[in-house]
């Protein structure tokens, strides 16, 4: 009976010392698309008529309300799209392309009606890039030496990792 009482002496005092203060955690995960509008307009008779083009809108995570409130708690953000929708083309806009910071996105195709990133890796860096700093800058650069219209709608989506 006295090596049952010594038996569980210790492992009620094993029980203790094994036992580390471990705060509760849950991790809950938010979906959330961003979506900017880009024009880029430009007239000869206008006095600033520049033949180099570079207009840019700011991409951030805190445009969302919920993104915005858990920002501080966002571990993880996988983004699983990311799209470039082309309207009201008109003119002539030569070596166009299209940058997330400086990230190459891909180029401007006056044919095609949008440009969406496929690449993994792009999509993954993207990712990485926006848990950094949460907001980043979208650019469209070309050339153009005639009147030109070009509206880009950018539409990202994601999904995020929030641990609470």
């Amino acid at each position: 009976m006295k090596s049952l009482k010594v038996l569980c002496a210790i492992g009620m005092a094993t029980l203790l010392f094994s036992c580390a203060y471990q705060e509760d955690t849950a991790a809950f995960f938010i979906e959330n698309q961003l979506n900017e509008d880009l024009v880029i307009l430009n007239v000869q008779g206008e006095s600033t008529f520049d033949t180099n083009i570079e207009q840019g809108v700011t991409l951030d995570l805190t445009t969302s309300e919920s993104y915005e409130r858990y920002i501080l708690r966002l571990t993880q953000l996988e983004i699983t799209k990311f799209e470039c929708i082309f309207s009201n083309y008109q003119g002539v806009i030569e070596n166009g392309k299209l940058y997330l910071d400086d990230l190459l996105l891909g180029d401007f195709n006056p044919d095609a009606a949008s440009h969406t990133v496929d690449d993994p890796a792009l999509l993954s860096r993207i990712s990485e890039l926006f848990i950094e700093r949460t907001s980043l800058d979208f650019y469209f650069v070309g050339e153009s030496d005639t009147d030109h219209t070009l509206n880009v709608n950018i539409n990202v989506e994601m999904k995020g990792t929030f641990v609470h």
